[in-house]
């Protein structure tokens, strides 16, 4: 049941997402001289809208207005891949000292 609530906030999110990046598309707001105001719609949009900003992608003019800054939306996302590739790193680390650990311990009390 968790799972489902889980999977339900994932694709409301990201939903609410697409449609902020419509919003500045359809605006062709990936300037400051071409930022266009914003206000969200929702409780869901707010909080996207919000990370959004956070991380650089979406940009303040200091008037109210706000636009897409698609560098930063790059660079969000090879952030990202990277954090991912590294967990998978350690994961695969851990997995091998686990296989080590089991093979050694055979050993000794084969």
């Amino acid at each position: 049941m968790a799972t489902s609530g889980a999977a339900v906030a994932t694709a409301m999110a990201a939903k609410a997402r697409r449609e902020i990046r419509e919003h500045f598309e359809q605006a062709d707001a990936f300037a400051p001289e071409r930022a266009v105001a914003y206000d969200p719609p929702g409780r869901v949009h707010r909080l996207q809208f919000e990370d959004l900003a956070g991380r650089g992608i979406i940009r303040p003019t200091g008037t109210g207005t706000y636009w897409f800054d698609r560098d930063g939306e790059g660079a969000d996302k090879e952030r990202q891949q990277a954090a991912a590739l590294f967990m998978l790193k350690l994961m695969l680390i851990a997995t091998a000292i686990v296989i080590a650990v089991v093979k050694i311990r055979s050993w000794m009390h084969g």
